[in-house]
């Protein structure tokens, strides 16, 4: 009685414990366009400040050899180039994925990590990023030179073959 009474109260059974089952894991996609603000150090987008609002910024993520790649969706929505390139963090689990994301051609890339979820009640799916410029994103910061939320706004129109260099 002990035992499935710890059981019971930890949210267990005796039985589980007997015959663990196989956790059920499907891959996360990524795919679609993503929209959203970012935030960061001195945040301008040419040479304009964005205000409190943060700057928009459009992607739209495929399937590519490494993982996962975003092509910037330019204001007019025509296809830009390549500037985000994610893989899964297999030791974090698979709603966390790592990367680096370069918003300006020539620009110091920010080492990026993005968190994916997906509100049960609203269904809105969104991607949390935080970075840093540099080959290392340190997670004992306080705060992050790049910080944003994307949301997830439909299907990618855009592909590689369609993607400016």
């Amino acid at each position: 009685m002990a035992i499935s009474m710890i059981a019971f109260r930890f949210g267990g059974s005796a039985a589980a414990d007997e015959s663990p089952g196989v956790k059920d894991v499907t891959p996360i996609s990524l795919a679609g366009r993503w929209t959203g603000s970012y935030y960061g150090y001195g945040r301008s987008r040419d040479g304009q400040d964005c205000g409190d609002s943060g700057c928009r910024m459009m992607f739209d993520i495929v399937a590519c050899k490494d993982g996962w790649c975003g092509i910037a969706v330019k204001t007019d929505k025509s296809c830009g180039a390549v500037g985000l390139h994610l893989a899964a963090d297999a030791k974090a689990g698979e709603k966390v994925f790592d990367g680096q994301l370069e918003l300006a051609k020539g620009a110091a890339p920010y080492v990026v990590q993005a968190w994916h979820n997906t509100d049960k009640e609203t269904g809105i799916t969104e991607m949390h990023f935080v970075g840093d410029t540099g080959t290392k994103l340190l997670m004992i910061r306080r705060s992050y030179p790049f910080e944003a939320t994307l949301t997830r706004a439909g299907d990618a129109t855009c592909t590689l073959d369609k993607a400016t260099s």
